[in-house]
């Protein structure tokens, strides 16, 4: 279950003096908020989705919302916003930074990976285990038994699976008895050049 949604957080309070309330036309002085609405994932800020402001009448304590608000109030409005330099705090886009950070984080493993992958299709060893791609759209593996020269004799899998994520259910010692064969590194690294192989396990 993913909680998501939006709220609001307090930005500015401030006064503004000497002007005339819409509602009781009373020259009096009105007390202000802004709130910075943000949308959240699990309680995480990810971005800033707009400001609202509102007014209240400190003599009849009437509430506006800035739309409702003369363009006397607003343009007074509008400078105790400047004065103070209101700006959309940095940690309502802390969501993105966070997600920025995984995607960083994934690259980098993607690519160690990948390097590692490269030494052991070009150096295999008994035991390694190579994911691979059926003809016919499902994925097995099938395991190094025995390097020589420039021969690398495995085992198939006796099983298959649908789905690339369900390999390491199938991948058990058990499962290791049947089809055996013999390839040369040449046409291994061929292999994996087209994906065919895509995946490489050494303990």
């Amino acid at each position: 279950m993913i909680f998501y949604g939006t709220k609001a957080s307090n930005l500015l309070n401030g006064q503004l003096i000497n002007v005339d309330c819409p509602e009781c036309k009373t020259n009096t002085s009105m007390t202000y908020s802004v709130f910075g609405k943000y949308a959240y994932i699990y309680w995480i800020p990810i971005f800033p989705m707009s400001k609202v402001t509102v007014a209240e009448c400190n003599h009849c304590k009437k509430t506006y919302e800035y739309k409702d608000l003369s363009e006397q109030i607003k343009t007074k409005l509008d400078r105790e916003k400047e004065k103070s330099g209101l700006k959309t705090p940095i940690w309502m886009f802390s969501g993105l930074f966070v997600i920025a950070a995984l995607v960083a984080i994934a690259f980098y493993v993607s690519g160690q990976t990948k390097d590692k992958e490269q030494t052991y299709i070009k150096n295999p060893k008994a035991g390694d285990v190579y994911s691979i791609k059926a003809d016919d759209g499902n994925f097995t593996t099938m395991r190094v038994d025995k390097v020589t020269k420039d021969s690398i004799y495995f085992t198939y899998n006796d099983y298959l699976t649908d789905q690339s994520t369900g390999i390491s259910k199938i991948d058990v010692d058990k499962n290791y008895t049947i089809e055996k064969d013999v390839t040369t590194q040449k046409n291994l690294q061929e292999l994996y050049k087209k994906e065919t192989i895509y995946s490489i396990d050494r303990e």
